[in-house]
């Protein structure tokens, strides 16, 4: 009988959360501090760097008492962060010299503009494509605005890199400086086709090589979390999205992956050597020694954040409850573009605005957000699928993935079985599932949903379609 446990560190935007897995993918304890999120004026949104050290440290002592004997159980541990936020630190004392600026912000836009970067260049280079909500130009804007940066830059003291290598210095018992190519790729200063920091992108950017830590592949030797005494080796660090589309075992080349959370995420197992369809991401999801896996990969940066955002202003409190229900009763549904977040794939568009076609009650507009998230997933799903294996399911997770409307409406619109795992912590158990070794025994019960003859809703995808074409000037 094999009684190892994984324990994963998995940092959010609302809260840092410790769980602890079997070598089954069975949750044994889930524990989690809040960490608040900053949303101010000028597309910034931003974490106290301090804060997010604590909660992950406080979890660190609990998991250790709570597991008393069982701690000699804990083989290893993982450590995922969302994949663009970015932080600045000081090499020697280990001070954070700038906030936790979240995937989220979008403050260096203008900046990233005015360089005018080739979009396909950038792609052949990195596998991205240009974008505000990555790392780069974060990462400029702090050196430019930052005096405590740009001074520690002055004395050769400065650390800059993706969330996930920052809290790596600080709760690692050797204080590691390294960052996993999972996270790296977000930074879009890293070349897909070595695995290292770009020369060209750096030059582009104005950013010295020295001042960002070395990539490791993300399954590797980080260092050693002290808990309770006993050294666990951090041998796992990651993207959360990346994680998470392993959170029900191995990837399938049969299968579509999606993610709705805050934002909502569609991936496909992708060849190494294959660019992704036109205005998609090829991205880097699990690197080892032996294995390089790679998905082609559509975004949707306002999911459940469209939903809070919209919700607000309209006064709707406590939406979440009464979402589900809304979905089967609300008959007069109009149509929203969402640009929530910015626009993402395949069309780009950071400055797009958000807005509404047609009259509806408030529950018809929140469906409306809803269904604005399954149109766009069906964009990329659909370019996705093109010149391809037959894909025969999808399987959904994420917190949106609990509304049945969701799930109903994505099946009915692809025509496939979409598959809902009931696991809401998909990313925290793919990254169990890449530490335990990748067990072919990995456990996973889905709910079905199949899809059913439903005109109205394909008719409004196809006017929403129409819509957007006339709104981006740019036909799907």
């Amino acid at each position: 009988m094999n009684d190892s446990l994984y324990l994963v560190i998995d940092q959010g935007g609302q809260s840092s959360r410790a769980l602890v897995f079997d070598a089954n993918g069975t949750t044994t304890l889930l524990l989690r501090r809040a960490v608040a999120t900053r949303f101010i004026a000028g597309n910034r949104v931003e974490q106290v760097p301090a804060d997010v050290v604590s909660s992950i440290r406080e979890l660190l002592v609990d998991v250790a008492d709570r597991l008393g004997p069982d701690l000699r159980r804990l083989q290893s541990a993982a450590l995922v962060t969302q994949r663009s936020s970015l932080v600045c630190w000081h090499r020697q004392t280990g001070e954070p010299l700038s906030p936790v600026i979240s995937w989220q912000d979008t403050r260096a836009a203008a900046y990233l503009a005015d360089i005018k970067l080739d979009p396909a260049a950038i792609a052949d280079l990195t596998g991205l494509r240009p974008n505000a909500h990555y790392g780069a130009s974060k990462l400029r804007w702090c050196m430019e605005h930052i005096p405590a940066v740009s001074e520690a830059m002055d004395a050769d003291q400065l650390l800059c890199g993706p969330l996930a290598s920052y809290l790596l210095s600080a709760i690692t018992r050797e204080h590691s400086v390294a960052v996993d190519s999972g996270n790296a790729q977000r930074t879009l200063l890293w070349n897909i086709h070595c695995g290292d920091w770009d020369e060209t992108l750096l030059s582009q950017f104005a950013i010295l090589r020295r001042v960002l830590p070395p990539v490791c592949f993300t399954q590797s030797d980080f260092g050693d979390l002290d808990l309770g005494g006993k050294a666990v080796p951090l041998a796992l660090m990651n993207g959360d999205q990346n994680a998470a589309f392993f959170g029900v075992g191995p990837l399938q080349s049969d299968r579509l992956y999606i993610n709705a959370g805050t934002g909502a995420f569609i991936a496909m197992p992708w060849p190494a050597d294959d660019p992704a369809p036109a205005g998609l991401l090829k991205t880097l999801v699990y690197q080892s020694a032996r294995q390089c896996l790679f998905v082609a990969e559509g975004t949707v940066n306002g999911a459940a954040s469209a939903l809070d955002s919209i919700s607000a202003e309209l006064g709707v409190e406590d939406y979440p409850r009464f979402l589900g229900e809304w979905c089967q009763t609300e008959r007069d549904v109009p149509l929203f573009l969402n640009g929530v977040g910015g626009l993402g794939a395949p069309w780009w568009q950071s400055d797009f605005q958000s807005r509404f076609i047609g009259e509806g009650s408030a529950a018809g507009k929140l469906v409306a957000v809803l269904e604005s998230v399954v149109f766009l997933l069906m964009v990329n799903l659909t370019r996705l699928r093109e010149d391809r294996d037959p894909v025969v399911e999808i399987v959904v997770g994420g917190g949106l993935s609990m509304i049945d409307g969701f799930c109903q409406r994505l099946a009915d619109l692809s025509g496939l079985i979409v598959l809902r795992s009931g696991e809401t912590e998909s990313t925290a158990r793919g990254a169990a599932f890449l530490l335990a070794g990748q067990p072919g025994d990995w456990r996973s019960v889905f709910e079905q949903f199949k899809p059913q003859p439903d005109g109205t809703i394909k008719q409004r995808y196809t006017n929403w379609l129409k819509a957007m074409a006339d709104a981006t000037a740019m036909p799907v």
